[in-house]
């Protein structure tokens, strides 16, 4: 195989990996959003059995804070997709695009990579505990189960990392093609 035909398909895997990181995001975020109607709808049972009823529930907060939970951290993938996690590009938005690619490639190797990965297997560990003994939350009244949270914040935690490897690579594809133009 010659080194040009070896080029392609890494190229190719690279475009594949990130349309894929990139539809599992979309999957991702559409659901996070999804989860915004029950969100609202328990809210607003709440606020009419407290304020028309003057009962209120037992169960609405801790659902809220699962459904919230759960919303937000579905919403992660998707959020570095779409550029809105927060950056801080004060310095590094004046530099060259070369330099600005190869520092956050080095932000990404020694801080986005460990902190994702290393966070995804704590959560997928504290996960299957949480599954093994069908854990419960503390507070409230009707110890809403949270091992579902816990396995949704591990597979949003994941897919944060895949999308971030997506980054990754579309970072060195950024810097292969500085490089080729300026070869030409």
């Amino acid at each position: 195989m010659d080194k040009s035909s070896a080029q392609n398909t890494h190229a190719g895997f690279g475009d594949r990996f990130i349309a894929f990181a990139n539809k599992v995001s979309d999957v991702s975020g559409l659901v996070a959003a999804y989860l915004l109607v029950p969100l609202v709808v328990v809210f607003l049972i709440e606020i009419v059995s407290r304020n028309v009823f003057n009962h209120p529930t037992t169960w609405a907060s801790g659902t809220c804070f699962l459904i919230g939970g759960c919303a937000a951290v579905l919403g992660f993938g998707y959020a570095m997709k779409s550029g809105a996690m927060v950056r801080i590009d004060a310095l590094s938005s004046k530099l060259p695009e070369k330099v600005h690619c190869i520092l956050d490639l080095i932000l990404y190797a020694v801080l986005f990579l460990p902190l994702t990965i290393g966070g995804s297997y704590e959560c997928i560990k504290n996960a299957v505990v949480s599954v093994s003994k069908l854990e419960t939350l503390s507070t409230g009244s009707w110890n809403a189960p949270i091992w579902p949270t816990k396995i949704v914040m591990s597979i949003s935690l994941i897919i944060l990392t895949l999308q971030g490897l997506a980054e990754i690579i579309q970072l060195v594809q950024r810097l292969r093609a500085a490089k080729r133009e300026g070869e030409q």
